[in-house]
């Protein structure tokens, strides 16, 4: 895994601008992804042959452990800013590239302190980050596990009477007991007419017999996320709920089976979105079609209508439209697929029939 830290470094020291002599990383999934550390303090030096991180005497040890001989570590007491502008005194660069989501009050601080020139660079670590190699691909595949058993069990939980938080606080105990180390992003749980808000706060609102239940939830493994949406019904489904549910899960599989290398993110979106438009809810599916996850939760590239990005082998991408309709509730169904050569590897183990809970 070291090697392959290093491996990731010297690529992105290739696709440094040609005037660009080091890259300063401080967001810190790009840190975990470059040299391993998972700590909250610290940055990272890029240069063209080797690389620096900088930490404070909490993670001294950790750093030592997870960077291993990827990286030279420096330990600081002021401020990794300071530390770095400090380290920088002794190289003669000229320009120094920095990640376009520094905040202002550390761009500047660094700019003080700093002789040179500083850029801002383009997302060049995210943009390594869109093809996941193997190790990443089987933490993936490990998160997506946990999710699958999770939501199994928390299948025998569900009832009338339950609150939402109830339910959501639930299933981040089931997964935290299957191994995840931690929930991926606050978990949705939106039942009957609240199902209609795509990214619905649980509440103390009670599940009753006779509607619909939604369900956004993952799980991380080594820092990597799941993310999974299912919408069951409580109760014996009714007519609406079959027909929207079918729509939804049809749209889905049009969008899958365009899914291969060298085809535009937005066409994967408008299978989806045409599809749904044509049977008279266009206007009730209003979000992207998907997303890229890996080390965040959302990553690039994006199912949607604005975006520009063509697939490539190996990225890995949900699936996930939706329909909303307010005052009655809402569906979406969200798989994970690996981009491949052939058909897209579902990541995704668990069925996404109609599930009724009687």
């Amino acid at each position: 895994m070291k090697n392959n830290l290093q491996g990731r470094q010297q690529a992105l020291a290739a696709s440094f601008p040609k005037k660009v002599e080091a890259l300063l990383v401080m967001d810190f999934s790009n840190i975990r992804y470059l040299c391993g550390f998972s700590g909250s303090a610290g940055a990272l030096l890029v240069e063209r042959d080797h690389s620096t991180f900088f930490t404070d005497f909490r993670y001294q040890e950790q750093s030592a452990l997870e960077i291993g001989s990827s990286a030279k570590i420096v330990v600081y007491k002021t401020s990794a800013i300071e530390a770095v502008t400090e380290f920088l005194k002794g190289k003669e660069f000229n320009t120094v590239a920095v990640e376009g989501s520094l905040r202002v009050d550390l761009m500047e601080a660094f700019s003080k302190g700093f002789e040179g020139k500083l850029v801002v660079a383009l997302p060049l670590v995210e943009k390594l980050r869109q093809i996941k190699d193997r190790e990443e691909l089987k933490c993936l595949e490990r998160a997506f596990e946990i999710s699958d058993r999770s939501f199994e069990r928390l299948l025998e939980f569900i009832k009338p009477g339950r609150t939402e938080l109830e339910v959501a606080a639930k299933l981040e105990y089931i997964m935290r007991r299957e191994g995840s180390d931690g929930a991926s992003f606050s978990t949705i749980v939106a039942a009957g007419e609240h199902a209609s808000c795509p990214h619905a706060s649980p509440s103390e609102r009670v599940l009753k017999l006779g509607e619909m239940l939604k369900i956004d939830f993952g799980a991380t493994s080594n820092g990597y996320h799941s993310d999974m949406t299912r919408t069951l019904f409580l109760g014996k489904a009714d007519k609406k709920f079959r027909e929207i549910y079918r729509i939804v899960r049809k749209a889905q599989k049009k969008a899958i089976s365009k899914i291969e290398p060298g085809v535009k993110c937005f066409d994967v979106d408008k299978v989806a979105r045409d599809y749904i438009a044509k049977k008279g809810y266009g206007d009730n599916f209003g979000h992207g079609l998907g997303h890229s996850l890996g080390l965040d939760i959302h990553e690039s590239p994006a199912y949607s209508t604005k975006s520009k990005d063509t697939i490539s082998a190996g990225m890995v991408l949900t699936v996930e439209p939706g329909i909303y309709i307010p005052g009655w509730g809402g569906i979406r169904i969200e798989d994970t697929y690996i981009v491949a050569d052939g058909e897209p590897i579902r990541l995704t183990k668990t069925p996404n029939k109609l599930l009724e809970i009687c």
